[in-house]
């Protein structure tokens, strides 16, 4: 009789775990450092990371199994630069710029990730992720732009594409932490917030960030 009962019980079990699945909703939130380069900076790296600015980031996902997942996320940030150079004829001209983005990603995991927690407890990632870049900018006053300057004031638009990698670890069942880096492209020189002819080529917008998931798990 209590080999039955234990049958019963082992078949029980397995067929209430058989039913769990790698399908989740994840909630995302994070937060670190943006910073850009392009024509106010002159491309320089150095520049990019010694005038870096804070962004925070929300996002929904859904997990569709253990490698892929698919997610709508929302970012607010700034960036800044000056330009002491005379890049492109200006000199003393401070670049101070707020974006909203709203992205969609496509994400895949490098190891199996999902429900059962105690196997590959740390997975590494890459995505790709299209969106749209509204910015607002302000402009110095107290210095001369050169006469074919073009101001493009209140909200500018900017399409942005590109994509990156990170990694993430488990601490729960359900809770994760993540560390990621994007790059993304936006061409149309709009999120510096002003423009002259012979500007060549559009921005690079760099993201670095830190932050948690939380995964809800579906059945099948």
């Amino acid at each position: 009789m209590r080999t039955t009962y234990l049958a019963l019980a082992l078949a029980f079990s397995a067929s209430a775990f058989a039913q769990r699945s790698f399908q989740a909703v994840t909630l995302r939130g994070g937060f670190g450092s943006s910073t850009y380069a392009g024509d106010f900076n002159g491309g320089s790296l150095a520049s990019a990371a010694s005038e870096a600015r804070s962004h925070g980031a929300l996002s929904l996902g859904f997990q569709m199994n253990s490698r892929w997942d698919v997610s709508a996320g929302l970012a607010y940030g700034s960036i800044y630069a000056l330009s002491t150079e005379g890049v492109n004829g200006f000199t003393g001209i401070d670049v101070r710029s707020t974006y909203l983005q709203p992205s969609l990603r496509l994400t895949n995991y490098a190891l199996p990730y999902g429900r059962y927690w105690k196997r590959n407890g740390t997975s590494p990632y890459w995505f790709a992720q299209l969106s749209s870049v509204v910015s607002q900018s302000q402009y110095a006053t107290n210095v001369p732009y050169p006469g074919d300057t073009e101001f493009h004031e209140g909200s500018n638009y900017s399409p942005a594409y590109g994509g990156g990698i990170g990694v993430i670890h488990r601490m729960s069942e359900h809770w994760s932490w993540f560390a990621e880096g994007i790059l993304q492209s936006l061409p149309g020189d709009r999120l510096e917030g002003f423009t002259r002819p012979d500007q060549a080529g559009g921005d690079v917008l760099l993201q670095l960030r830190l932050g948690v998931q939380y995964a809800i798990y579906t059945w099948d």
